[in-house]
């Protein structure tokens, strides 16, 4: 009687078993890695984010360290990017980042940044610099700039 469970020496590959354990291996590793992925794009989303807050600060600084005042609608408008660019101060805003009097997203947090003032708005003594935080529940992180502190008060000037 022959033998159905001998192989032939013609008969070479792999089992059923073989490829499906192989199978599940790289379904495993790309899941592993779909998963870093996305934590690091959040990151770098978050990091871009945050570094184009501190340019603004940066900038905002400079204009207080020249005028004695920082950046604000005087004229009841709101503040823009255009305050950070067009002053004649010795430091500029990169034009890839924009100043917003709005609530930040996550489709306009990665380059644009709010600037808040306390209530008056006019010629401010500090200010509340909003970066969008892409990691985690996704909410609004901020810097603040001269005597402004968490706890103040702060609003949008009118657009």
């Amino acid at each position: 009687m022959k033998s159905y469970f001998k192989r032939n020496d013609s008969q070479k590959g792999f089992t059923i078993v073989e490829l499906l354990i192989v199978i599940v291996i790289i379904g495993i590793l790309a899941a592993i890695t779909i998963v870093s992925y996305t934590g690091i794009t959040q990151r770098a989303n978050t990091s871009k984010a945050q570094a184009n807050a501190n340019s603004v600060l940066k900038v905002a600084e400079t204009f207080y360290a020249e005028k004695n005042y920082y950046p604000a609608a005087t004229s009841g408008t709101a503040i823009t990017t255009g305050d950070f660019k067009s002053q004649p101060t010795s430091a500029k805003l990169s034009d890839s980042v924009q100043v917003t009097n709005q609530t930040l997203t996550s489709t306009t947090g990665l380059t644009s940044i709010s600037v808040e003032c306390r209530p008056t708005c006019t010629a401010p003594s500090g200010l509340r610099i909003g970066y969008f935080d892409f990691s985690g529940a996704g909410s609004v992180k901020y810097l603040y700039a001269g005597d402004a502190v968490s706890g103040d008060t702060f609003v949008f000037p009118a657009s």
